[in-house]
């Protein structure tokens, strides 16, 4: 078990792709911060319920998803709004155990490691995917991130997609709990679903 600082969101990140993100509350400008100094990362879970902005409102507590990503700072940037950006690119899933607020409002949880899955080398029929990846890509926004856009295993391939598809973030989630192979073939079930 590991104590890592969380990073509730109304996204899901998967491991190997990138998610740009506006940092403006001082709670993460200061993990922002120490992880650049430090060279560490964070965790990404998915925020089910609630507010990503720490409120005074009375309303509903936040409730975070089970499974996260942890995530390290591939890139940092002003934006033209006065804000900080960063962009991030997971790494590895873990379980959350448990999680708590600290008094500056950030969520530190407890987490385990979920063992990274064997490489699998792409089959012939994921070809097409391979292709959508690289039109995606070359999409003006997915081109500022920087992602890999040739892949050679099914995880990183089928992770990729997952994050960059135009689909609810339940369904990203589920995509998430999956092996690579289940992953693979729910993507090209779902891309048969949008044609």
């Amino acid at each position: 078990m590991e104590v890592i600082p969380l990073f509730p969101l109304k996204t899901v990140l998967l491991p190997h792709a990138r998610l740009s993100l506006q940092i403006f509350e001082q709670r993460y400008l200061d993990l922002v911060k120490d992880c650049l100094k430090r060279n560490a990362g964070f965790g990404v879970v998915w925020l089910r319920q609630g507010s990503e902005i720490v409120s005074t409102e009375s309303g509903c507590s936040p409730k975070l998803a089970d499974v996260g990503t942890y995530a390290k700072i591939a890139d940092w940037h002003s934006l033209d709004n006065g804000l900080f950006g960063i962009v991030v690119e997971g790494e590895k899933k873990f379980c959350l155990q448990a999680s708590q607020q600290k008094v500056n409002d950030l969520w530190m949880g407890d987490v385990e490691w979920i063992a990274p899955e064997p490489v699998i080398e792409l089959p012939d029929q994921a070809g097409s995917l391979g292709q959508l990846l690289f039109q995606l890509t070359r999409h003006p926004h997915v081109a500022s991130l920087n992602m890999k856009t040739e892949v050679a295993d099914v995880e990183t391939l089928g992770c990729i997609l997952s994050q960059l598809l135009p689909i609810d973030e339940s369904v990203k989630y589920s995509l998430l709990l999956m092996d690579s192979l289940t992953r693979l073939e729910q993507l090209m079930d779902l891309l048969s679903d949008m044609e």
